[in-house]
């Protein structure tokens, strides 16, 4: 707090030092360092931020979980991998304004909380600073928030893509696109190819979430799994997730009978990220919790059955035309907020994610896939 009232308190000074305003800005940075879902919920403002200025340099601060997903995008210039935990000391704080000054930004677009990004952001001289508010912020926020020059504050009960058009807008832009998007890496397809052959309708099945208060688990995931198969013997399940998913998709096949094992192939780990998109292209269907993989199948376009859980579903979801959203009305929800993410259910129930069932999410997952072949007769 004693930092960010300094800085308040020596913002003059700063600002002389600053380097002039540029318009139309020629070096941006733009900073999501959060987790995959909220880096594919950045598209848009990427796409249009290019599309709006494509004389500008754009360099994209990402987080190192979702970095992978971003490196292929073309509406960057630069990609800087930056885990916002190294910089937790004052020390380390001042050295990543000088890294960031000595890029000579003249606009930045923060689209992540936290008290770290208004202090160093003025420090590093940046004359124009546009940064989301958070909806859920505690005094230090507040005040922290006050240092940028525009600040854009987000409402929980409008997608997140508003606000970023709304910090767009302070750059002259009127964007209406809000269409998510992601790029597959060099060679990706031919990658997927090997693993994944030309065959039947192919199901998506998310095996885990990095926040178990989101999980399904195993049982119903074999549930889900075993109904979809059961019901259109064409198809075949692709399980998904990240390589310390192994072991949990190993158990899964075991769960399900013998028989099955043929229409069973197991992706977890078996991929880069940036190969995700060519894998997540080629489903039929996709079945998942409301997590980066979710959001991932929504941007290609992949009819989808989303398990929201305790999400609220005003700020962020899936908004494909053929995205199915199961969610529980109860009266604790919603929970879980981008700026305000629980990692554990506070009544202790998790009845938001126990309630929806297998057979709901087999009978909404069967519904969306493509007719089989002797309706077709």
């Amino acid at each position: 707090m004693i930092q960010i009232l300094l800085t308040r308190l020596l913002l003059p000074f700063l600002a002389f030092f600053a380097r002039p305003r540029q318009m139309p800005p020629q070096r941006i940075l733009v900073i999501q360092a959060a987790k995959i879902g909220d880096a594919i919920c950045t598209s848009p403002l990427l796409r249009e931020l290019r599309l709006g200025f494509p004389q500008a340099h754009i360099t994209l601060y990402a987080g190192p979980a979702a970095a992978p997903l971003l490196q292929a995008s073309p509406r960057i210039d630069a990609l800087q991998v930056l885990d916002s935990r190294q910089y937790k000391g004052l020390v380390a704080k001042w050295r990543l304004a000088r890294e960031i000054r000595h890029q000579r930004f003249d606009t930045v677009l923060c689209c992540n909380g936290g008290a770290l990004w208004p202090s160093v952001l003025a420090w590093a001289g940046i004359p124009l600073r546009i940064g989301v508010v958070p909806n859920f912020r505690g005094r230090s926020m507040e005040a922290a928030c006050k240092l940028w020059t525009h600040g854009i504050a987000h409402q929980g009960q409008r997608l997140i893509v508003e606000t970023y058009f709304e910090m767009l807008a302070v750059l002259g832009l009127a964007p209406i696109d809000r269409d998510k998007e992601v790029f597959s890496a060099p060679g990706a397809v031919a990658r997927v190819a090997a693993l994944l052959p030309a065959g039947g309708p192919t199901v998506g099945l998310a095996v885990s979430a990095a926040n178990k208060l989101k999980e399904l688990g195993e049982e119903k995931l074999a549930a889900v799994a075993r109904l979809v198969l059961d019901a259109r013997p064409e198809v075949r399940v692709v399980f998904l997730g990240g390589p310390g998913d192994g072991p949990q998709a190993e158990h899964l096949r075991s769960l399900l009978p013998s028989g099955l094992a043929p229409r069973l192939l197991d992706a977890c780990g078996r991929l880069d990220l940036g190969d995700l998109p060519a894998l997540v292209s080629r489903l039929d269907l996709f079945i998942g919790v409301d997590s980066g993989l979710t959001y991932l199948a929504d941007a290609l376009g992949v009819p989808l059955v989303s398990i929201a859980g305790p999400c609220n579903m005003a700020e962020t979801r899936p908004v494909g035309a053929r995205a199915v959203i199961l969610q529980e009305q109860l009266p604790c929800l919603p929970c879980a907020h981008i700026f305000r993410a629980p990692y554990s259910c506070r009544v202790g129930t998790r009845a938001c994610i126990h309630q929806i069932d297998a057979a709901r999410i087999a009978t909404a997952a069967i519904a969306l896939l493509p007719p089989c072949p002797t309706e077709l007769h």
